[in-house]
């Protein structure tokens, strides 16, 4: 179902807590420029290979520029059942979160998504880092939907995830309350948690 994609939160991807549960700390992505602040934007996107031009070309008009794209794909709870399709992580260079926000609105409008999930990258101590990124290499699809339904929790706090189509990594975005779901479900996919990478940030879902 198109537009469904956001109906999660996702993470879904740097200041990170690697020490507390074995697992990898990274830096945030940064450019040249001094202003750059690294975000991330996830949206349901289809086959079209016009889409990245056309959502690249609206991110960019809007201020913000475009570090990197991945396709994804996403699966997600949605009242009574699990929704799986195609989306798409769009990795960015911001001034601040108000462009961020106007970012997600106009791709929102742009393609009729029902909501766009952003993440803001900040330091761990931060008074607005109340979610986090994981990412977790190898992990197949297939075992992630089959642990997703198979876990009521995961549908209530997590709400979905995603594997990226060319490498399998894992991708969630979870609240800080939210992460012992999340390594459970890492786990339950067949993922091995101290090859994880979390990074700290403020979520928002544009709708």
């Amino acid at each position: 179902m198109r537009g469904c994609f956001m109906r999660s939160m996702l993470v879904w991807p740097l200041v990170c807590i690697g020490v507390n549960f074995g697992v990898t700390s990274a830096p945030p992505a940064t450019s040249d420029t001094g202003d750059c602040r690294p975000a991330a934007l996830f949206i349901s996107a289809d086959d079209s290979p016009l889409f990245d031009l056309q959502a690249s070309t609206t991110i960019t008009l809007n201020g913000a520029s475009v570090t990197g794209t991945t396709p994804l794909d996403g699966v997600y709870w949605s009242g009574e059942s699990a929704d799986v399709e195609r989306a798409r992580r769009f990795q960015l260079c911001v001034v601040d979160e108000p462009m961020l926000h106007t970012v997600a609105e106009a791709l929102r409008r742009q393609f009729n998504q029902q909501a766009v999930l952003t993440f803001d990258y900040l330091p761990e101590d931060t008074a607005d880092a109340d979610a986090i990124t994981i990412a977790v290499p190898d992990v197949d699809f297939a075992r992630l939907v089959a642990a997703f339904v198979a876990d009521p929790a995961a549908h209530r706090r997590l709400q979905g995830g995603s594997v990226t189509t060319a490498d399998h990594t894992l991708i969630l975005i979870a609240a800080k309350d939210d992460l012992d779901t999340a390594r459970r479900l890492v786990y339950a996919s067949g993922g091995d948690w101290a090859r994880a990478t979390l990074a700290y940030g403020d979520r928002e879902l544009v709708s």
